[in-house]
Order: structure tokens, then C-alpha cells, then sequence
């Protein structure tokens, strides 16, 4: 979310002797230096503008939803076709970033949803594939069987295969991003909250924990979690809301695991779509979590809509019940339940 004129920034002036405290104006300042926030700084240092980054932790810390080894980038998007666009686009800045950081960003797996042929993960990835002519393959539960043996299908249940997707690694993009951008000249500024954005059509200012006032041409808010309590309109009724989420990483049982390589996948299910990674620790366990549940959804173990205040953290999971621990993927070959498993909460 940014503040301020929406014109295009120009190049600022740099003062590159004075730090962030004494240099109280500047073109840009970009608060939260999470996914977002990393990026959009280094873009903004790149291109010649006056930046500041501002970030209460260090980049790539593990207190909101930019961390946990893995996220997922897919392009046949099952929540609509009009994601694809932005998608491709992705992988354009990913590729950037990359080739930028001589590092090893995005490993490159494919995807493979999974489901009923009227599910919304089949259908909706079919749709975005067809409308924006993306490669894919339709496959029967037989041949997902066959071809991803580390997936339990069930009679009747098919996979929608796209070779355009794979993992993202987060902290490692994170602090590759943070490092060019103070590389290209911007200033970073880390262990310091934001404690308070005074918007102004003109010239918005930014109040830190240490008193510091920094003010700018426009403010880029990329607070995830922290946004609501920095911008209280955003988190107004039909807002944002800052919300518990649960994954884990389960133990494999075969030696060699299935899970070694293989796509990242989604999987519809009676109450909810969950989704995992192939192992990325060489097979020895399997990150799986919960894209979405039904609204409403009160089966025990059930984690949508608890809310998080960021400050606290969420609430630390607890070994399920045998009740709860059913409600956990029973489509994967070859990993151990619980109590097998290391779960983890996060917030989004």
C-alpha cells in the first residue's frame, strides 16, 4: 500500500554521508522489508530513487509471513485467470533478482492440483490454463498414480500437471533483495518500528520507535501483519484481518523417499484445500499446510479466522488429538502423522 502522489518517481537527490536519523527527507521510504517490502526497495534503489527501509527485525526474521524455507509459485492460477498476468510477470523480477544476487532464488519444480473434476483447485487451474493458452496436462487418477507416486489419489480424482511452477525460498530472496538495494544507495534502516504514518497528500511522514521523523515524497506500507495498527482504515469493516495459520513439516518413512523430488501441489478437500512442497531437506520430511477452509468450518483442529496480534505472535501450536490430527493431508504416501511431525504457526 502506498501513500502519497501516485505521479511516477523521479530520481532523488542522495546524501550518501548522513544517516537515516539526521536525514530527516527523502523521495521514498518503504516500511516493512518482508517479501514485498525487500523487493520494492531494491526496484526503487535501482532505478535511481531516494529510498529508506524501514525494518523493526532483520530481514528474513520469522515473525510474520516471510519465512518458513518455502513458498510456492504457480502461474495456472486456480483463483482466477487474471492472476496469470502478474504472475508471468513474477517470474520476470524473480529471474532479475536472481541473475542480480548470482544466487539461487527459485527452484523450478512444476505443480499438480488435486481433486474432483468440479473441484475449484481442477477446474479453476484448467480455466487460467485455457485462457491464457499456459501448457498443461489433464491427467486421470491412474496416471497420477503413475507418474507422482507420492500422492494417494482416490477412484474418480484427477491432477491438473503445469510445468510453469515451483518454490520460492524466502529468507534467501529476502536478504538478496535488502543487500542489492543498499548496494544501489538505499539507506536500511533495521531493529527501528514504524510507530506511527502520518498520511498528507504531499509529503507523508514516517515516526520511528527511536523518535526518528523521516519525511518523503511517498511512503510504500508493506507491513503484512503489522499494516492494520499502522494504517487503522485498512482493518475497517470487510477490511484486512490478521489471522492464525498452522503448517508442519512431516517425517518421510521410505528410504529413498518420493518425496525427494516432485511438484508442488494443492489438494481439494471436503473442508478445506491443503498444499505441500517436495522435500527440501533431500527427503527427510514434507512441509504441508492449509490453503483455505470452508467458512464456518468447525471440525477440531480447524485453524481459519483465529485472530494474531502481531506484537504477541500467534498462538503456539499443540500437538493435535487423534480427531485432529485426521484433518491432515491422508493423500501423501510415505510420512508420519503425528505426533511424527514439527508444526509450526505463522501469521498472514
Amino acid at each position: 500500500m502506498a501513500l502519497g502522489p501516485s505521479r511516477t518517481a523521479g530520481r532523488g537527490r542522495r546524501s550518501r554521508g548522513k544517516s537515516v536519523a539526521e536525514r530527516t527527507e527523502t523521495d521514498t521510504v518503504v516500511v516493512g522489508l518482508g517479501a514485498m517490502g525487500a523487493q520494492a526497495l531494491w526496484r526503487l534503489a535501482r532505478d535511481g530513487v531516494d529510498a529508506v527501509g524501514v525494518e523493526q527485525f532483520t530481514p528474513g526474521h520469522d515473525r510474520g509471513s516471510s519465512h518458513g524455507e518455502s513458498r510456492i509459485i504457480r502461474t495456472a492460477y486456480m483463483e482466477g485467470a487474471a492472476y496469470v498476468p502478474l504472475v508471468r510477470a513474477a517470474w520476470r523480477a524473480w529471474s532479475e533478482l536472481e541473475e542480480d544476487a548470482a544466487a539461487r532464488l527459485v527452484v523450478r519444480t512444476g505443480a499438480l492440483m488435486l481433486g474432483a473434476p468440479d473441484s475449484p483447485a481442477v477446474t479453476g487451474s484448467i480455466a487460467a490454463a485455457r485462457h491464457h493458452g499456459l501448457a498443461h496436462e489433464v491427467l486421470s487418477d491412474a496416471r497420477v498414480a503413475e507418474r507422482f507416486p507420492q500422492h494417494a489419489v482416490r477412484p474418480g480424482e484427477v491432477g491438473v500437471f503445469e510445468e510453469e511452477a515451483g518454490v520460492v525460498l524466502p529468507e534467501a530472496a529476502i536478504r538478496a533483495a535488502v543487500r542489492l538495494a543498499a548496494a544501489a544507495g538505499a539507506r536500511v534502516r533495521t531493529g527501528t518500528a514504524a510507530a506511527r504514518i502520518d498520511p498528507d497528500p504531499d509529503r507523508p511522514r514516517v515516526l520511528l520507535s527511536d523518535g526518528t521523523r523521516i519525511r518523503a515524497r511517498r511512503v510504500v506500507v508493506t507491513a503484512g501483519a503489522w499494516l492494520p495498527k499502522l494504517l487503522p482504515r485498512a482493518a475497517g469493516p470487510g477490511g484486512l484481518a490478521v489471522q492464525r495459520r498452522v503448517l508442519g513439516w512431516f517425517r518421510t518413512t521410505r528410504n529413498p523417499s518420493p518425496h525427494a523430488n516432485g511438484p508442488v501441489f494443492a489438494r481439494d478437500g471436503a473442508d478445506c484445500t491443503w498444499y505441500g512442497f517436495p522435500s527440501m531437506d533431500g527427503g527427510r520430511t514434507v512441509k504441508i499446510g492449509v490453503h483455505a477452509e470452508v467458512a464456518g468450518n468447525g471440525v477440531e483442529g480447524a485453524q481459519w479466522g483465529e485472530p494474531v496480534d502481531p506484537d504477541a505472535g500467534p498462538r503456539p501450536p499443540t500437538t493435535p488429538t487423534p480427531a485432529g490430527s485426521a484433518r491432515w493431508p491422508p493423500g501423501c504416501a510415505g510420512w508420519a502423522s503425528f505426533p511424527s511431525a514439527w508444526p509450526r504457526a505463522c501469521t498472514r
